[in-house]
């Protein structure tokens, strides 16, 4: 018998916010906590496949940091989806309304003649960046990504196959990434029917389910200049709502304070980990003690439970 409780992390998505999941898996790694089971939507599937291929935070830490430095080519196809975040160039002033809604317009342009404002192999490259070129059945941590079929309408739990495959179709926001074929599916971001996928770890036959939510706030000085706000505004409100179903899944949620962050921004990378160390940290007394309470009742159970083949002669036994 296996006298030790497994948990499983679910890591939600919400673009360049989800970068404080390394943080907190810095934090349960430092304290020991060390997970049996790894899924994950969209940026949590990424950050999740990284850290399930090579279990070492600050190895992780490191590469994410390299990673997104202005200067550092391989960030090139997302500095092209940080021009598009159209939040931080409404301002008051002239100029900056105008660049605003250039914008948006170059969005519409490419969404009309392609597929999405990135290629697919700019969506590749991005992916590339982070893990190694393997099977996920050959992660060191048992891990799964989650993404959408367009045609179903429907979740897809990926459990096989080339990781960065599976990474792709988690990550792919509609008209931002395109679609990932695989398999006769059409895939797309997992949050749209998943946003923390805690049935999945749940699923995974784990005893404690731990999720990640770095899921937004509502800004309440939205203000519908056109269309494009009003559906992304939509969006929004849908992903949150959403997340709090998902978070019913979970034993036990950490809730990243990172709702302020614009899920283009991808500037603050080190901000956003140490934001995911200071809301891991005061959850690990919590995680261990669930841990060790679901060993407690695994163990009364199996006790209670009269072995297979053997007859009880006497009520005192």
């Amino acid at each position: 018998m296996n006298h030790r409780a497994k948990l499983g992390i679910a890591l939600g998505g919400g673009g360049a916010r989800g970068i404080a999941h390394v943080g907190v898996l810095k934090v349960l790694e430092r304290e020991n906590v060390i997970p049996d089971f790894i899924t994950g939507t969209s940026i949590g599937a990424l950050v999740g496949a990284a850290y399930a291929a090579n279990p070492r935070g600050a190895d992780l830490e490191k590469r994410v940091v390299e990673v997104l430095d202005p200067d550092n080519p391989e960030k090139i196809p997302l500095q092209s989806l940080e021009r598009l975040n159209w939040q931080e160039s409404l301002k008051s002033s002239w100029r900056s309304r105008v660049v605003h809604y250039m914008q948006k317009e170059v969005f519409l342009l490419m969404a009309v003649l392609r597929t999405a404002v990135l290629s697919l192999d700019e969506l590749r490259a991005c992916v590339e960046a982070f893990l190694p070129d393997i099977d996920i059945k050959e992660t060191a941590i048992p891990f799964a990504a989650v993404a959408t079929d367009l045609i179903k309408g429907r979740p897809v739990v990926l459990t096989e196959g080339p990781i960065i495959t599976a990474v792709m179709a988690s990550c792919a926001v509609p008209g931002f990434m395109p679609p990932v074929r695989l398999n006769g599916r059409i895939l797309v971001d997992g949050g749209i029917v998943n946003a923390l996928p805690a049935d999945v770890a749940r699923a995974a036959g784990v005893d404690v389910v731990l999720g990640v939510d770095a899921g937004m706030t509502l800004n309440e000085t939205f203000q519908a200049e056109d269309g494009i706000d009003v559906i992304n505004r939509c969006t929004e409100i849908m992903e949150i709502r959403l997340g709090e179903i998902n978070r019913k899944n979970s034993d036990l949620v950490i809730q990243l304070d990172t709702g302020a962050v614009h899920w283009l921004n991808f500037q603050d990378c080190k901000k956003l980990i140490q934001e995911g160390q200071k809301a891991a940290e005061p959850m690990v007394a919590c995680i261990k003690k669930a841990v060790n309470l679901s060993l407690h009742r695994r163990l009364l159970s199996s006790l209670s439970r009269k072995p297979a083949g053997i007859r009880v002669l006497s009520e005192n036994i």
